[in-house]
């Protein structure tokens, strides 16, 4: 579908409310939604009025039918256009029974099985409810063509659209002054790995095996496990680091690779979510088997030849404005139409070549 690239001018602006569940957490470490916040902000940019309905984090049946209410409540007073759910399970069911039209984004362990470190019940109770809001949404956005596959009704609906990256915030800057800010040592040959959210599964213990290996043939190198409180100095990490591992066992569009390749940072990186068509142009890059032997191999192989990739070339196709362009699209297509007569909108994402 061509890119409409003109600014949204409506006769009045277009109103959207955005379900998740980070506004009112009160100890985010890991900055899990700050991708939530980042389109928000690119919506308003370009003329959607954005309001914000938090569903927190307990999911018990009470809180849930309270939550549910209250939601209906806040549409009938506030009256959007629209509902955007920024997440399956509980955040789709309650927005998909707002009362307006509505549009859930799919991320990862809403829908995908291993995607999370929880407890199986609660994955597939989880799972199970995206699924059946699913049937009630108008339109349905899926950050990878692997989150669209599992979908178990309407996958043929569903559009691809990863989170967007800011470009103009995440760019390569040069890596001695990148380690001078962060106090890393010129000599060290440091890999990046992002476990915050769930060290299992973003696999740190297969990291830290694979790490042995790679010291084995340069000692000076070290695994940095990123635990960044402020994530305006991510694009300082991903400048000074020589390379980010992705150890993950599931994974919908990771950011981390993304904002990485917006740094020209080198990746390895397990066949997860939309990682093969992301990396299939980039150079050095690699894409292994989640086996420590496998990872540590790759990483040599691509360290054996320090200097950064082309990955910003790639870049432009997950930029956050272009990403901002297509969910509009959706969001004029959504309110021009019913559930039961939704249809596919927009091409699957796919990177520039």
């Amino acid at each position: 579908m061509k890119q409409d690239n003109t600014p949204f001018k409506p006769d009045k602006p277009l109103h959207v409310l955005v379900v998740s569940n980070h506004w009112k957490v009160k100890h985010n470490p890991t900055n899990g939604s700050i991708w939530v916040d980042r389109q928000v902000n690119a919506l308003k940019k370009l003329g959607v009025q954005v309001t914000t309905f938090d569903v927190g984090t307990s999911h018990t049946p009470w809180n849930v039918f309270r939550k549910w209410k209250e939601l209906r409540q806040e549409v009938q007073k506030t009256q959007p256009d629209l509902v955007h759910a920024r997440y399956g399970t509980v955040v789709g069911m309650v927005s998909a029974f707002s009362g307006v039209p509505s549009v859930i984004t799919y991320a990862g362990s809403d829908l995908l099985v291993g995607a999370g470190g929880i407890s199986k019940p609660r994955i597939w109770t989880g799972i199970l409810l995206s699924n059946l809001a699913s049937l009630r949404a108008t339109s349905l956005i899926c950050v990878s063509d692997e989150l669209r596959r599992a979908l178990w009704w309407r996958s043929n609906q569903a559009v691809v659209i990863p989170d967007g990256v800011d470009l103009e915030v995440f760019k390569p800057c040069p890596r001695e002054e990148a380690r001078r800010v962060l106090g890393w040592k010129s000599e060290e040959i440091i890999i990046l790995i992002d476990p915050a959210r769930d060290p299992i599964r973003k696999g740190l213990r297969e990291a830290r095996a694979a790490m042995e290996i790679v010291r084995e043939h340069l000692p000076n190198a070290r695994l940095e496990v990123l635990q960044v409180s402020n994530p305006a100095d991510m694009p300082l990490h991903c400048s000074a680091a020589d390379l980010l591992l992705s150890a993950s066992r599931r994974e919908g569009s990771p950011n981390m690779v993304k904002e990485a390749m917006a740094c020209n940072l080198p990746v390895v990186s397990t066949p997860v979510g939309d990682v093969p068509e992301l990396l299939a142009h980039v150079q050095p890059s690699a894409i292994v088997p989640r086996e420590p032997r496998a990872l540590a191999e790759a990483m040599l192989r691509l360290l054996e030849t320090p200097g950064r990739s082309n990955g910003r070339e790639h870049s432009q196709a997950f930029s956050l404005d272009l990403i901002a362009r297509r969910v509009l699209e959706v969001y004029k297509s959504t309110i021009n139409r019913k559930p039961e007569r939704a249809r596919n909108i927009a091409a699957p994402f796919e990177p520039a070549a």
